[in-house]
């Protein structure tokens, strides 16, 4: 397999529409990319090494299987995303993208990109940036059809209420700030 170099936006989108992504997951993950981008710039002002780049595809792109998986009626989305990207030759985004449901892993290993794209992931409900409880709402409504669901997803917000506190420990901001800070960011061009 030949390692491409990461993809720009542009090229994040055009390997999301060869997957025929529909529109509505684009912009979740569109959503997605600014609320990691904003804590990204928060942990580097903390002099945490983030890589943006990478960040950036790995939020574009963490959605990339899911599309596939309805289609074919089952699977694991994140799984299956890590699969294409490395088969698209992009292993270091794939490595990232099937830790965006589950973090692997020590829990509390150095903070890294997958931390990033997991919470933040967590922090929108299709294109609206939510409260964690929210946001666990709705996949209650969403995924919780049995008692053994509803456990795994109280598991994972436990988990994700204990990363964000991690996070936001050495960020200069709140988790209620994000909405105003997203909404002061320069979007990424769309042609």
């Amino acid at each position: 397999m030949k390692i491409k170099a990461i993809p720009d936006y542009l090229g994040c989108i055009d390997l999301l529409a060869k997957y025929e992504t529909p529109t509505h997951i684009v912009l979740h993950s569109e959503m997605v990319w600014q609320v990691g981008r904003v804590i990204a710039e928060g942990l580097m002002r903390q002099r945490y090494v983030v890589d943006l780049d990478l960040l950036r595809a790995s939020c574009l792109l963490h959605d990339i299987g899911k599309y596939i998986c309805i289609k074919d009626g089952g699977g694991y989305h994140d799984v299956r995303g890590q699969q294409i990207l490395d088969q698209e030759g992009l292993p270091d985004i794939g490595r990232i993208v099937v830790q965006h449901v589950v973090l692997l892993g020590e829990k509390n290993r150095p903070l890294a990109e997958e931390h990033v794209l997991f919470y933040a992931d967590k922090r929108v409900v299709h294109d609206e940036i939510v409260t964690l409880d929210d946001r666990f709402l709705y996949l209650e409504k969403t995924y919780g059809r049995s008692s053994e669901a509803v456990r795994r997803l109280n598991i994972m917000k436990k988990e994700t209420v204990s990363l964000e506190e991690r996070i936001f420990d050495l960020l200069d901001f709140f988790p209620s700030d994000i909405v105003c800070m997203v909404s002061g960011l320069r979007r990424e061009p769309q042609s």
